[in-house]
């Protein structure tokens, strides 16, 4: 998330790399405020209007794997609980990072399919939360041109979905975005914001990870909202490893001798992520405690990633290198057994994935842009999967230019970063993963990506 002051993050432009972004980085880091999204006085959210959306012309369709599409187990249907967590990294403990910052998300990686080279649709929350939820990417969205993205009620999220189709939906939000007429409040029939602080300003210094999981607590212990016979769709939204970092009592030492600006401020995320696992990990021992426990999956994901001083960027929200858009996602479908999947999937594929869990309707073909998870989550041991082209979809804000990207290829792929239309970039991923080497001063190299990815975007319902 982000305000004025920082682009997809409440430090905002104090990280888009230059000498002035350092200075204000390094300023900011020693204050350790909490910060907020946005510089607007809130209203309170309401449910939007359900809608529909037009079927638009459409790219032709992904190819499946013979075979891929496995069925679950009896046909059956989920309870589908989805966790996301604000600027979390991909590079987790269960992923090989050497510190012991996540044991929880690590647990639930040991008995789920993990999507092991997964992407954000953006590297800012709306423009990665909105197309999450809506199954569209950003540009083809109803919405104002806003840093702070309201989503108009014309757009059908995927809790309206789950909720025709019967299902009880409820939400919880701890941060203040979400009191706004921002769109995501559609199709639920609780949205609590009650974890969000009073007062909630651009330099709050509160952690919101208990309050948040108290209310994702007393939401899943009320039968209403679990009751048998009735499926339910639940979504929280975990706000803390966002900067400004603020260090936790008691939390281990994460590497705080490394006195380098990158290593302070990765031990004080490292906090950060800590703290908010071990909430997280509440919730999640206390669904598998319980009788309906059995019949839910668990999604965990992030909206986007955090710089470190990779490409001289710090923060998130303005660029799209891997660090950035790379996004830890994990599907635990009970009775199935763990994975790992190393061809590259989207969060565009999460909504259509939610969809089949719960057994609702995706509406009319095309409507919903991804492909279902499911076959990657059943598929066989040793099978081949479908290899997906990824498309990353940041439009134009007041404060940003356009990112565009496309990768392409057998995983992990060639990745194509189109900046404002101007300028190409062209990065072999496979390798060079640090993204160091441009190919795209080879023309007549670049040309052929160039041309695949206006070919994508000229299927999409762009406005």
């Amino acid at each position: 998330m982000g305000s004025r002051r920082d682009i997809g993050g409440p430090i905002g432009t104090a990280f888009l790399g230059t000498v002035a972004g350092f200075i204000v980085a390094a300023l900011v880091l020693r204050t350790f405020n909490r910060g907020s999204l946005f510089g607007r006085p809130p209203d309170a959210g309401v449910v939007g209007a359900v809608a529909t959306v037009a079927p638009a012309a459409l790219p032709a369709p992904r190819p499946v794997v013979p075979d891929a599409a496995a069925a679950l187990p009896a046909k059956r249907t989920y309870n589908v609980l989805l966790i996301t967590v604000d600027t979390l990294r991909f590079d987790l403990g269960y992923m090989g990072y050497p510190k012991a910052i996540t044991p929880n998300i690590d647990a639930l990686a040991a008995r789920g399919a993990v999507f092991e080279r997964a992407y954000a649709t953006a590297s800012f929350t709306p423009k990665s939360l909105g197309p999450m939820q809506i199954g569209r990417y950003a540009s083809e969205t109803n919405r104002d041109a806003e840093h702070y993205t309201t989503f108009h009620p014309s757009n059908v999220f995927l809790a309206e979905r789950a909720h025709d189709a019967g299902a009880r939906t409820f939400a919880a939000m701890c941060h203040r975005y979400f009191t706004f007429k921002s769109g995501f409040q559609q199709g639920f029939d609780v949205f609590d914001i009650s974890a969000v602080p009073p007062g909630m300003t651009d330099s709050d210094r509160r952690t919101t990870s208990k309050q948040l999981s108290d209310v994702a607590l007393d939401l899943l212990a009320k039968p209403l909202n679990v009751a048998s016979g009735r499926r339910f769709f639940a979504w929280f939204h975990y706000f803390d490893p966002h900067l400004p970092y603020v260090p936790h009592p008691g939390a281990p030492d994460f590497g705080r001798a490394d006195r380098t600006q990158a290593g302070q401020a990765r031990a004080l995320y490292d906090e950060e992520v800590w703290f908010t696992d071990s909430h997280v990990g509440r919730v999640l021992d206390f669904v598998a405690a319980q009788p309906w426990g059995a019949d839910t999956v668990v999604i965990l994901t992030a909206d986007h990633g955090e710089a470190f001083g990779e490409h001289r960027h710090w923060g998130h929200g303005r660029e799209l290198w891997e660090p950035l858009v790379r996004v830890p996602l994990i599907v635990s479908v009970p009775g199935v057994a763990p994975r790992r999947v190393p061809n590259r999937r989207s969060h565009i594929d999460l909504a259509p994935t939610v969809v089949e869990l719960l057994g609702a309707t995706p509406g009319a073909p095309g409507v919903l842009r991804g492909t279902s998870l499911l076959p990657d989550i059943v598929a066989r041991p040793g099978q081949p999967l479908a290899e997906h082209d990824v498309y990353i979809d940041m439009p134009e804000g007041p404060f940003n230019e356009m990112r565009r990207a496309h990768i392409t290829g057998p995983s992990p792929g060639t990745k194509l970063v189109d900046i404002a239309g101007r300028r190409f970039e062209l990065y072999d991923l496979a390798s060079d993963p640090e993204e160091a080497q441009n190919l795209a001063l080879d023309r007549d190299r670049l040309r052929p990506f160039v041309e695949k990815a206006q070919k994508l975007r000229a299927g999409l319902d762009a406005r």
